[in-house]
């Protein structure tokens, strides 16, 4: 599968909303330890302006905000949401994130689940701060209402079945791409929610090494 090819489905969607949501955003195209790379970002700069209608961004990790902001300075479509989604049943206002200071300066592995970031740096000190959180249902309905999705990009470490799980029925979201290495226990799950909600495999997503899947809605 070509991931260049996949997302060509996209490109070539000429009627879509113009709305694409990618959470978890990091330090879009500027994380040198990325190589200055990033799918998402990629993507969406190679698109006609006029086909970006909006572009909203969620980052939950305060290092990385004033890159990210640099990364989309050109595009005043851009908004940058600074909390983490939580899945519907994490009622709290803040949340402990934790990461480890040998995966700066970015912190790519970065996450509200310790044992993600311990798998990553099994012998490394893991630090935390506390930071503000929104429910995945909250979100949406606040950043969206009633808007069709374009496409939606979740990478969002160690919780992306959980948020998967908790989209709301109703959401309208054309395209989705998300990181499904980490799903384990929960792919089954996953696969029977897309399928049930009428989606459909495209093939690999916006993440350029390969760790994307993205499909469509029918």
């Amino acid at each position: 599968m070509n991931a260049i090819i996949e997302m060509d489905n996209i490109r070539n969607n000429v009627n879509g909303s113009g709305i694409f949501i990618q959470v978890g955003a990091g330090a879009g195209d500027l994380d040198k330890r990325a190589n200055c790379r990033d799918g998402f970002t990629e993507f969406i700069k190679s698109l006609p302006r006029d086909r970006i209608r909006k572009i909203i961004l969620v980052e939950p990790n305060p290092m990385n905000i004033h890159l990210l902001r640099e990364c989309w300075k050109d595009y005043p479509e851009a908004s940058i949401y600074e909390y983490a989604i939580v899945p519907n049943n994490i009622l709290t206002e803040t949340i402990e994130f934790y990461y480890c200071k040998n995966d700066s300066p970015n912190y790519q592995v970065a996450s509200i689940k310790k044992e993600h970031v311990q798998m990553h740096y099994p012998n490394d000190e893991i630090d935390l701060m506390n930071i503000p959180t929104k429910t995945i249902e909250r979100f949406f309905k606040e950043a969206i209402g009633n808007d069709m999705i374009e496409l939606l990009s979740l990478d969002i470490e160690g919780i992306d079945a959980e948020i998967l799980l908790d989209l709301p029925i109703n959401l309208n979201i054309k395209f989705l791409s998300f990181e499904y290495i980490h799903l384990r226990e929960k792919e089954k799950d996953v696969n029977n929610f897309l399928t049930l909600n009428k989606y459909n495999f495209l093939g690999m997503g916006v993440d350029y090494n390969g760790f994307d899947k993205l499909y469509i809605k029918e």
